[in-house]
């Protein structure tokens, strides 16, 4: 398995959604992406797990999840997680944890209804390829999602940033894709765009945040792709 470059900054990682730029920002990124998340039955398979932001919401809206995630720190805080959302409502399905290299075990994959996947693409080496493998594991019907960082936008330009001052950040080895990119990937079916993140990393507040989220000028920060199998 390859080095997980998330192990060293998971015991921090969810600070940010406590700051009010990080906060606002999920908000924007998790309606978009729970919006067009639509499996038509219960298995689902989310790569990149991470904490357990969205395998909270995966539980909640009843599917059950198998979780996949290099980082093992990650899935540590993960598992603690749903742990205690499990004590406060316990009909809520099992969670099938799953350290690993997405990319090392795509031949051991079974079908699923659902694959959701959340700012990790952009750390998996030709992603093209690997989404069309991911593809063929989905039921009729089923859904393909992943929500990435936008490249060609505010965003990308202070993630570049930060490499500059940090070159060893984790996103030292990102790669961010426009939405033509994305859009251009030949997967298995048409893909459907959703946008979101039009303010820049420098906004002040929350509500200036959201009010230019409404006017949705120029380049998005984040995009959300989905195929759907026919």
């Amino acid at each position: 398995m390859n080095k997980a470059l998330f192990d060293p900054v998971a015991a921090h990682y969810d600070s940010w959604y406590d700051t009010e730029l990080g906060s606002v920002s999920d908000q924007v990124e998790r309606h978009l992406a729970q919006s067009m998340f639509k499996a038509p039955g219960p298995k689902v398979l989310e790569i990149g797990c991470g904490t357990g932001q969205y395998t909270s919401w995966l539980l909640q809206e009843g599917y059950e999840v198998t979780a996949i995630d290099i980082s093992g720190e990650m899935m540590d805080l993960a598992q603690k997680k749903i742990a205690a959302l499990q004590e406060t409502t316990p009909q809520t399905k099992p969670v099938h944890w799953w350290h690993a290299d997405i990319t090392e075990i795509l031949d051991q994959l079974e079908t699923y209804d659902g694959i959701f996947s959340m700012t990790a693409f952009e750390f998996v080496p030709e992603p093209e390829k690997v989404l069309q493998k991911l593809f063929n594991h989905l039921k009729p019907g089923g859904c393909l999602l992943i929500g990435l960082i936008a490249g060609e936008s505010a965003w990308s330009d202070y993630y570049e940033e930060a490499v500059r001052r940090k070159p060893d950040s984790v996103f030292a080895r990102a790669a961010l894709y426009t939405k033509e990119e994305i859009s251009s990937w030949q997967i298995g079916a048409p893909a459907e765009i959703g946008e979101c993140l039009f303010f820049p990393p420098n906004i002040q507040t929350a509500a200036e945040a959201l009010l230019l989220e409404k006017k949705r000028e120029g380049n998005p920060g984040f995009v959300v792709a989905k195929w759907t199998k026919g």
